[in-house]
Order: C-alpha cells, then sequence, then structure tokens
C-alpha cells in the first residue's frame, strides 16, 4: 500500500491499493458514513429500463459513495464497498458497489481515529506471506499465513503404518509431494513438526529448498500450525508478518492472566482500567470495533496503544473467549 496524499484537516486518505491484501487493511479502516472515492464501472445510465444483455455495456465513471456497508473475502482478498451516490454521476442516491483491487487508487474521507492512522502506516510496510508445514510421519499440513489469518492449503498423508513404515519408495513419494506443494507456492517456509521426520524432510529436500527455517512444535497439523504462531516462530522469520504478531499479543493475555500479572479483560473490567488511566495497551476485537468506538477514543486520549485483533485466526478465537477486549496495564488495580 502507498499514500498518495493526506490532508487530515479534511480528514482525506488518498491510497494505492498495491497488493490484494491491502484490501483486508482498507476493510479495517472504512467505516459506515465514510465517504469512499474512485473509479469504478457502471451500466450507462438507462441500462435498467432496457432487458439487458448478458455482455451488458458498462463505462468506467469516477464516483464518490457514502458507505453502507462491506465485504470482504477471505483468501480470495476481494472487497466490495457498497454505498449511495453522492457525487460522479446524475444517478445521486443510487446505490453502486465499488470493488477494490490492485492498482486502484482510491480516497477515503472521514474522522480517522489515531488506530486507524496506524493501521495505514503499518500497511505500507512490506508483509511478504510465508507457508508453515507442519510434519510428522502421518501427514503434513501445510498452510499460508496471510495478514488477517491462516489459510490451510494442503494435507498430505504418508499412508505408512506396519509393515509400509519402512518403506524408502513410500518416503520418497511423501516427501516428493510435499516438495512439489511449497516449491509451487514460491514463499519462504517454515518446517516444524515433533520428532526427527522434519529433519529426514529437510534432508530429502537439500538443494531444492533455499529460504527456509526448521524449529520443533508437539503438533503436527493445523494444531503444530497455530502452536509455531504462538510461540513466536514465525516472528524470528519474518517480524512483519500481523497474524504472527497478533498470535503473540494474545498468548502474552493469556500468561499475564495465568500469572495475574497486570491484565484487565472484560468489557467491564477494561472499561474501569481505561476510566483509571491505567492501560499501557488495549486489544479489541476487529467485530466489536463499532460497538467500543468510545471506550476506544477514551484509551487514545488516556495515551494507550490500540491493537484491533482479527477473529479470523486462533488468536482471535482466543481472544473472543475473554469477551473481545483485554489491555495490558501500567500498574495493578483493584
Amino acid at each position: 500500500m502507498k499514500i498518495v496524499e493526506q490532508d487530515l484537516k479534511k480528514g482525506m486518505v488518498k491510497i494505492l491499493v498495491q497488493g490484494k491484501e491491502d484490501c483486508w487493511h482498507v476493510y479495517n479502516v472504512v467505516e459506515k458514513g465514510d465517504y469512499v472515492s474512485a473509479f469504478t464501472y457502471r451500466s450507462r445510465k438507462g441500462e435498467s429500463d432496457k432487458i439487458r444483455s448478458k455482455k451488458e455495456e458498462k463505462e468506467r465513471v469516477y464516483l464518490k459513495i457514502q458507505v453502507e456497508d462491506k465485504e470482504f473475502q477471505k483468501f480470495t482478498d476481494r472487497l466490495r464497498i457498497r454505498g449511495r451516490i453522492v457525487e460522479g454521476v446524475d444517478e445521486i442516491g443510487a446505490y453502486h458497489t465499488i470493488s477494490v483491487e490492485p492498482g486502484m487508487e482510491i480516497k477515503i474521507e472521514k474522522e480517522w481515529k489515531e488506530w486507524q492512522l496506524k493501521r495505514l502506516r503499518e500497511a505500507t510496510k512490506k508483509h511478504p506471506k510465508i507457508v508453515i508445514v507442519a510434519i510428522d510421519d502421518e501427514m503434513a499440513t501445510i498452510a499460508k499465513v496471510h495478514e488477517y489469518g491462516v489459510e490451510e492449503v494442503a494435507t498430505i498423508y504418508s499412508n505408512r503404518s506396519g509393515k509400509m513404515y519402512g518403506d524408502e519408495d513410500n518416503k520418497r513419494e511423501y516427501f516428493g509431494q510435499i516438495l512439489a506443494k511449497i516449491k509451487s507456492m514460491n514463499l519462504p517456509v517454515v518446517i516444524v513438526g515433533p520428532g526427527f521426520e522434519k529433519d529426514a524432510f529437510i534432508e530429502f529436500s537439500k538443494g531444492e529448498l533455499k529460504n527456509y527455517f526448521v524449529d520443533s512444535v508437539s503438533h503436527s497439523g493445523m494444531a503444530g500450525v497455530y502452536e509455531a504462531l504462538r510461540r513466536g516462530i514465525i516472528e524470528k522469520v519474518m517480524k512483519e508478518n500481523r497474524v504472527a504478531k497478533e498470535m503473540k499479543f494474545v498468548e502474552e493475555i493469556m500468561e499475564r492472566i495465568a500469572k495475574n500479572e497486570k491484565v484487565a479483560y472484560g468489557k467491564e473490567e477494561v472499561k474501569k482500567a481505561v476510566e483509571m488511566g491505567a492501560v499501557e495497551k488495549l486489544f479489541v476485537l476487529n467485530s466489536i470495533v463499532m460497538e467500543e468506538e468510545e471506550l476506544i477514543k477514551k484509551a487514545e486520549e488516556m495515551g494507550a496503544e490500540v491493537e484491533i485483533i482479527n477473529e479470523w485466526h486462533e488468536g482471535g478465537s482466543r481472544l473472543a473467549s475473554l469477551g473481545g477486549i483485554a489491555a495490558f496495564l501500567r500498574y495493578e488495580i483493584t
């Protein structure tokens, strides 16, 4: 993402969407009532009065809409923003949907909150994806870590048991399938798992894998993938990945709760801490941001950092179990 122009006195930020995952960041900062302007395609005036052909003509127009709702399709990275037209064509008040894609320049006009501006600044940094392979002697799960969640790409089974376990042809086929899938994704790889199977796979893949990191976890499958994220293994390789960062935050929340150490969770407890000025860092689930706007604003006014945690990964689910909101404290409260 590139910030092309901004005038915060007028509440205007113009951005260039450079990659599909930038759509996720736009989704998180655009709210109902905001104004979004962009070049888009719309059926020619009067088309609705005719029987439309399958290939109806559309014209490229520059529109401004007032946002009413939005939709983001995870793992396809598609963002659609819907609202009423306020500028650009004669059909003022009519509904239109802007589909946001890489290469588009969009202008957002709104009352910006500090955490939203911070989110945009973070999005301008490079955030490459990464692949995690959680492997043991029975199966290997291959997952892609996006900015907003973890996508299970494939699970490959060894089909080895009993007498077949020591079959070298079977092992080569198992490892060969894993290696082919990893190479087709052309991304940095973290290979984790219990026992020695991961080491045997690295030995098999010598010269084929270039950008990889190996570590141990207790499980294979998606359980192993999430264990790697919780333990901060991904951050060792790629510090800027958003999901890894959020998972680490939630893991620290859980650790502090277990130790009863400078932490608050649940709406009432966090609200009390904010009002006392005790909050150092506030964590809010993305699905409840709108209803907690006043609390977020007050926390920022009191000097707290705000982090929005996505509900689409395990860390978000764990935060949801705490009421969707938690905070690190400057001092203990009673």
